[in-house]
């Protein structure tokens, strides 16, 4: 995801999403700075790095369970089995789109790394209950 950059006094150029999950981000994203969140600040997050350690060790499980062929990367086809078992409200269209955004080194396997932000993606788009718009 990237935007225009112009000179100073130069039009601003709107930034037109290449994919729909870089859309749904930005309006994530925008929703939840006009509305309000419960995303909690950064030094609330320093303080609970010993949750955190767990959490990774958590989500690293999590990762080799759905990593079915243990070959250290989640395939697309893992990754629609892994969030349809999760019940997230994706359609395979959109778990595609997360793939191919969260597969960063493009080697179509997605390594832990990049599991993670997937993981932040996929809490980003969920439905924010704080947030007054969020649609089911």
């Amino acid at each position: 995801m990237g935007g225009a950059v112009g000179k100073a006094g130069s039009p601003k150029k709107a930034w037109i999403p290449e994919k729909k999950i870089e859309a749904k981000v930005v309006e994530a994203m925008r929703r939840r700075e006009t509305h309000g969140s419960s995303i909690k600040s950064f030094n609330s997050i320093i303080l609970k790095f010993p949750k955190i350690d767990e959490s990774f060790r958590k989500c690293k499980a999590t990762f080799e369970q759905f990593d079915e062929d243990s070959n250290g990367s989640i395939d697309k086809e893992e990754l629609r089995k892994c969030l349809h078992k999760l019940e997230t409200a994706f359609t395979d269209e959109e778990i595609y789109g997360l793939f191919e955004t969260c597969d960063i080194n493009e080697d179509m396997g997605m390594k832990f790394n990049e599991f993670i932000v997937l993981l932040c993606l996929v809490y980003l788009l969920k439905d924010d209950p704080a947030t007054p718009q969020a649609v089911s």
